[in-house]
């Protein structure tokens, strides 16, 4: 009810169920929440690609949508539409739960002529109501603030709304994460559609069923094992009854209005074959913030001092329990323990041979699975070890579907076969986050050798090398092949990026944005700076001595050969050599085709550079004999190395670029190898640089500088010399640039001999951009001090629930679409969890995690310590709504030592 006892309706459409029938309607009763079928329907408005503009919504310039009452006469400015206007329409849901909505006015065909298909992404909004029954969830006694818990999700949705909370949907129908609400009865609803598909679906439960009560007397935990979607459960298969992996992974999610605190976890059924336990650090156990979900971490195996025999390992069925604590609002009363047992958790039983699921634990903590392929005859590999193929999927696939995919993958007798998940079926697009899941993948596989049989694990070449990786990929995964043979080239044998494209800005370009007319050119140049080095193109200097063969089909509607053809022509531009690398376009074929990845030309690439054809002599071998094996390509006698972000970089040519001049700023190494005309002579590197700062060499090149043969005798910066016969170096040397030197009045470069300058200065892991966040563990520290004199008191509790609002959305974005795990703590908990006289959280071993701060100085006791009492500015206007980046008050970059840079500033 309302605060006046009155339902909140809107525009009087409320009419409860009375559009659904009884089968539909006895489908609620139990579980869910009954919805008014009726859908109004405002747009369709330009949004310029998928992933929205800032939140530019043109609606916000008058007033907004939730201020707007239905009016069929009412028109709103859409240069989508005849006439340049919109109204309202009505829509119905079907039983199943979705809206579809149809726009019969709009001529999407001739809109395309000239913007092509991304011109289809669009926005518009629609609204409905609900009605939020008053049970009881079997907790014992109606909970002190009278609300009831409800979950809500919409599939194929950007944002929504359920009164003034703003939500985020589930965009790509992951199906895996719902919002916990504490509602009173009777709820207005409305969400931001943003397709293609022109359709949602919306659903909402009660978490329990009417009069369900806990498995002890009354009482039941309010918590869940998140069942929907793929990730929420994830288990390894077993390989000849061996287990492939040692970690498991069981999301829970909170539904109450209070904290619970995961103690320990047990085998239930299976206790006989298996043991669990919680993998965390805090020894106080696993806390879960109200209505938010984590992924549990848990090492499963084998019990100690135990009989079972390994036929034992083929149960492929065992359940869990965990023991659940229910912290008291204040963490200082009465607190209850409960108990949660999953259902039963199935491990694929598979041959050695097969494709198979592994699991390891990933740079976060969490634990992820990736699928590989053994090789078939790995006693015929030529060196200890062998090289790997790493297969990246396209947006939208499972990898537990795309196995017919990496069984296309016939000439695989002495490598291995990865396909990472990325983190999630659409990820980050292959970069950042994801990225450091496929490498901590392979990483994983080449030091455990999960579900490798222990008699095999001694065969020479069964050891997966990953410095050696031939890089393939289709489509999304294609673009990702580009990124890791343009960002990681020391690592690559081989590149075939199959319909693949260049970039997501020249996949769906961002012309259509609302905020380009906005912005300035300094603000949109600082804005694009941030994702730049996600640019292929901008950095295929990188690829030059590469073999790359790239594959698309010459009628290919998702992914026009243009990318590929555009790629192919500037790697042959910065190799000056028009057959460097070679383009395979199939006529006829579109975006994927049988024989896409294993016809002749696919096979014949494969044997050249995975096996015997391309190999080195091994003159280390201390048998004597001249082995072969297969060897990463030879570095160029001339090359330019690319650099946007040293954050996102590996190493080009064994060279490592640490810090840019200017971040963010392109920076380049022109690179060339003199040798001696005698023998024996050592050559010398001369490196002419822009915009480079400091750099260092790769654990490949210090490899290098132990033998005579590969050896640099002499090193060449920008004019200064170094004899590097006399230099032995290790990890922690670097060449820094004097500043404020020039190749006139002195050295201008030095050597630096540790790695001290980064405890004061800007490294790989704080270059940022903000995204970087991502590729640690998040702690995210919610302010408690809203009461503060400056804040009224009217204010201070509006403020403490938009507080506790934005740390949920965070939570929740950065679980359903990367997976993470995200712990929310009071910024009590989080200095009494600091080390003493540090504002630095650690985990064991070291570990820092990122932290999010929210609330500013006087409201957050953290944010005041961590920032030594300095006042936050303020960085975004109220016109953002609206105007999307147009609203930004503030953006930049700070310098090499965290200083402000006006040029980077806008």
């Amino acid at each position: 009810m309302g605060e006046n006892g009155i339902p909140h309706t809107l525009m009087g459409t409320d009419n409860g169920n009375s559009d659904l029938d009884d089968a539909t309607y006895a489908k609620y009763s139990a579980r869910y929440v009954p919805i008014d079928t009726t859908w109004q329907v405002l747009g369709p408005f330009p949004t310029g690609m998928r992933e929205q503009d800032f939140g530019a919504d043109p609606l916000e310039a008058f007033g907004g949508f939730r201020q707007l009452e239905y009016d069929a006469e009412a028109k709103f400015p859409s240069e989508l539409a005849p006439d340049g206007v919109v109204g309202w329409h009505t829509t119905k849901m079907d039983h199943d739960g979705w809206v579809n909505v149809h726009y019969p006015n709009i001529k999407w065909e001739f809109n395309q002529f000239f913007l092509g298909w991304g011109f289809n992404q669009f926005q518009a909004w629609a609204r409905t109501t609900f009605i939020v029954p008053d049970i009881r969830h079997g907790e014992g006694e109606t909970s002190s603030d009278g609300l009831v818990s409800v979950t809500i999700q919409l599939e194929n949705i950007g944002d929504f709304y359920v009164d003034d909370e703003r939500l985020s949907g589930d965009w790509y129908g992951y199906g895996l994460t719902r919002h916990t609400l504490r509602l009173q009865p009777v709820r207005i609803f409305g969400g931001v559609v943003l397709p293609p598909p022109s359709k949602f679906k919306c659903e909402l439960r009660l978490p329990f069923p009417y009069g369900h009560d806990g498995p002890h007397g009354s009482y039941q935990p309010m918590i869940q094992v998140v069942k929907e979607g793929t990730g929420g459960v994830i288990v390894m298969d077993s390989v000849d009854g061996i287990l492939a992996g040692e970690y498991i992974s069981v999301a829970l999610r909170n539904v109450g209005g209070q904290t619970v605190v995961v103690k320990s976890v047990k085998v239930l059924r299976g206790s006989r074959v298996f043991e669990a336990h919680l993998t965390d650090q805090n020894k106080d156990g696993i806390q879960i913030f109200p209505s938010t979900h984590r992924p549990i971490a848990i090492q499963l195996r084998k019990p100690s001092k135990s009989a079972v025999v390994v036929e034992e390992y083929r149960d492929e069925e065992f359940t869990l329990r965990f023991e659940v604590e229910t912290l008291s609002p204040d963490h200082a009363g009465e607190e209850r323990i409960g108990f949660l047992t999953t259902e039963a958790l199935t491990i694929g039983q598979r041959k050695w041979g097969e494709p198979y699921m592994y699991t390891f634990q990933d740079f976060d903590g969490t634990v992820h699975y990736a699928a590989a392929i053994p090789p078939s005859n790995p006693e015929s590999q030529p060196s200890s070890s062998a090289p790997v193929l790493i297969a990246l999927h396209g947006a939208g696939v499972e990898v537990a579907q795309a196995l017919f995919w990496l069984s296309e993958y016939t000439q695989r007798e002495r490598t291995w076969i990865v396909m990472p998940t990325g983190r999630s079926s659409w990820g980050y697009d292959w970069h950042g986050a994801s990225i450091k899941n496929a490498m901590n993948a392979i990483d994983s596989l080449a030091a455990h050798l999960p579900g490798v049989p222990e008699r095999l694990k001694g065969l020479p070449g069964i050891k997966p090398d990953p410095n050696r990786l031939f890089m393939a990929g289709h489509s999304n995964g294609g673009q990702g092949a580009w990124y890791l043979a343009t960002h990681f080239p020391d690592k690559a044998i081989a590149v075939t990026p199959a319909a693949a494209y260049v970039s997501i800005k020249q996949y769906v370009p961002f012309s259509s944005w609302l905020s380009i007319s906005y912005t300035d050119a300094h603000l949109r140049g600082i804005l694009e700076s941030s994702i730049i080095e996600f640019d292929n193109d901008v950095h295929m200097s990188n690829a030059v001595g590469i073999p790359i063969l790239a594959r698309t089909g010459s009628v290919d509607d998702n992914v026009p050969p243009f990318h590929s053809r555009k790629m192919i022509r500037l790697a042959q531009e910065h190799a000056h050599n028009t057959s460097a690398v070679r383009l395979s376009e199939v006529t006829g074929q579109g975006h994927w085709f049988k024989g896409a990845l294993q016809d002749a030309v696919m096979t014949t690439f494969l044997q050249m550079h995975l096996h015997d054809t391309l190999v080195t002599m091994a003159p280390e071998n201390p048998t004597g004999d001249k082995a072969k094996i297969v060897s990463l390509p030879p570095f160029p006698d001339a090359c330019e190395i690319t650099v946007i972000n040293p954050a996102g970089m590996g190493s080009k040519c064994g060279v490592q670029v640490e810090q840019l001049r200017i971040p963010y700023r392109k920076g380049t190494i022109k690179l060339e190898v003199k040798k001696r005309d005698q023998e024996g002579e050592l050559p010398t590197w001369i490196m002419v640089t822009t915009n480079i700062r400091r750099f260092s060499f790769s654990d490949l090149t210090l490899v290098h500088q132990k033998q005579p043969q590969r050896r640099i005798g002499k090193l060449v910066v920008d004019g200064t010399s170094f004899d590097m016969s006399e230099i032995v170096m290790s990890g922690s040397y670097s060449f820094v640039r004097n500043e404020g030197q020039s190749s006139k009045t002195g050295q201008l470069w030095k050597i630096s001999e540790d790695d001290g300058w980064k405890q004061l200065e800007r490294h790989q892991e704080t270059y940022g951009p903000a995204i970087q966040i991502l590729e640690k563990r998040v702690v995210i520290v919610l302010g408690t001090h809203f009461d503060s004199s400056y804040i009224t008191t009217k204010n201070s509790a509006e403020f403490a629930r938009t507080a506790d609002r934005i740390a949920k959305l965070v939570a929740h974005d950065i679980y359903q679409y990367g997976l993470g795990d995200v712990e929310i703590i009071t910024d009590n908990q989080f200095i009494a969890r600091c080390s003493e006289g540090s504002w630095v959280m650690e985990e064991e071993e070291g570990k820092k995690v990122n932290i999010v701060l929210i609330g500013d100085g006087h409201q957050n006791w953290a944010t005041q310590r961590v920032l030594f009492k300095r006042e936050s500015e303020v960085v975004t206007g109220p016109e953002m709504a609206w105007k999307g980046a147009g609203g930004i008050l503030a953006a930049g970059y700070w310098g090499n030592y965290w200083e402000y840079l006006p040029t980077m500033s806008a």
